[in-house]
């Protein structure tokens, strides 16, 4: 069972970044109206393309929280989420779409006249499809994480505790018997 919840939060590592990615070049691709680009300077100035970057990311930082959170968090105590896991996951999807990135980019030669701004910041840009956007869901993913845990913490524990005369349990958990095995300095009688 360990390792279908490990399995499941890499391969939703793997999806998370992939739907973000399409998320975040679908936006790009729409952009905002033009009336909005003169007054700030026009599509390719850098505080458009840095506003539309940060944008981006902060909208991709809530949907690999809600998505990880959805993901990772624990229906018992001692399901612990496996926040390195899905961020595996997410960092074996981001090296695919950097290597298919770097593909695109090497069969388009229009590409190379880019500007370095562009190709930092634009999320349709390849081959990083917009450098901000990995740490917008590395982040999520990792907030994600921390709220899974303070929940797991604050689930009850699975765990059946003694009851009963036979076994008194303290406030620390651990018996107040004294062991029956202690060493014994005089040897019985025969």
């Amino acid at each position: 069972m360990k390792a279908a919840r490990r399995s499941v939060a890499f391969v939703s590592g793997l999806l998370l970044y992939s739907f973000c990615v399409g998320v975040a070049v679908k936006y790009a691709n729409t952009g905002l109206p033009r009336q909005v680009y003169t007054q700030l300077g026009g599509r390719s100035s850098l505080a458009v393309m840095l506003g539309e970057a940060v944008a981006v990311a902060a909208l991709l930082f809530l949907v690999a929280a809600g998505w990880g959170y959805l993901t990772l968090r624990p229906s018992r105590r001692r399901h612990r989420p496996y926040v390195a896991w899905m961020l595996s996951g997410v960092g074996v999807a981001w090296a695919a779409w950097l290597i298919f990135g770097a593909f695109n980019f090497a069969l388009k030669p229009r590409a190379y006249a880019a500007p370095l701004q562009s190709m930092l910041l634009s999320s349709n840009a390849a081959p990083l499809f917009g450098a901000l956007n990995i740490f917008g869901v590395v982040g999520g993913v990792w907030v994600a994480g921390r709220l899974a845990k303070r929940r797991q913490l604050s689930l009850p524990s699975s765990r059946a505790r003694p009851t009963g005369d036979d076994a008194p349990v303290t406030e620390s958990g651990r018996d107040s018997v004294p062991s029956s095995l202690a060493s014994r300095s005089t040897m019985p009688p025969h």
